[in-house]
């Protein structure tokens, strides 16, 4: 899906390299959010499908435990899906500025995305029980992660536009609301579970 939607962009925006500059982290963004939120919410429905979350009822870990591995799951996945996308965005778009700047740009890019799968765990989660839990995800998750998305474009666009230094209040947002995200997470997830 993050291939398709990077030739969707490519083909209608037909941008010049400085016009690329400008609006590659937008572009990467929304391409890692809706991409990241398919492949969430097809794991949690295929776990669910298998009924997976009956065995971890009547598991000895504790949920707290089972969260957290499932979100650093997650963001693993997520991971690999943004090194592809930015792989494929340097190919389609040819914008090799990205990698030179790739040390710059991994802090906001890990911290955004453990803000992602902690929040798409969580709501991944939620949604298995029910029928429509795909089509409820992204309504669910996309209005959460919004200072995610927001503090990713912000340093990421910084950044490659030469302006590095203005990131470190982007950065402390986004690690505040990872902090944040955790800990209500940890907090709503028992409950889940028992219900």
């Amino acid at each position: 899906l993050s291939l398709l939607l990077l030739v969707i962009f490519n083909i209608a925006l037909d941008l010049d390299k400085d016009s690329v500059s400008s609006l590659a982290s937008g572009i990467l963004w929304v391409v890692f959010a809706f991409s990241g939120i398919l492949g969430m919410g097809r794991t949690s429905m295929a776990e669910r499908d298998e009924e997976a979350y009956l065995s971890i009822v009547f598991s000895p870990a504790s949920p707290e435990s089972f969260y957290i591995g499932k979100a650093l799951s997650n963001f693993l996945f997520l991971l690999i899906m943004e090194c592809f996308t930015m792989l494929s965005f340097v190919i389609l778009f040819d914008f090799e500025k990205i990698i030179g700047l790739l040390p710059q740009l991994l802090v906001p890019l890990v911290l955004g995305t453990i803000g992602f799968s902690l929040v798409g765990t969580l709501f991944s989660f939620l949604t298995t029980a029910s029928k429509y839990g795909e089509v409820l995800l992204p309504f669910l998750y996309l209005p959460v992660v919004v200072p995610v998305i927001l503090g990713g474009v912000t340093s990421m666009g910084m950044v490659l536009n030469g302006n590095a230094g203005g990131t470190w209040k982007w950065i402390q947002m986004l690690a505040v609301f990872d902090v944040l995200y955790l800990a209500v997470s940890l907090l709503l997830f028992r409950y889940l579970m028992e219900d």
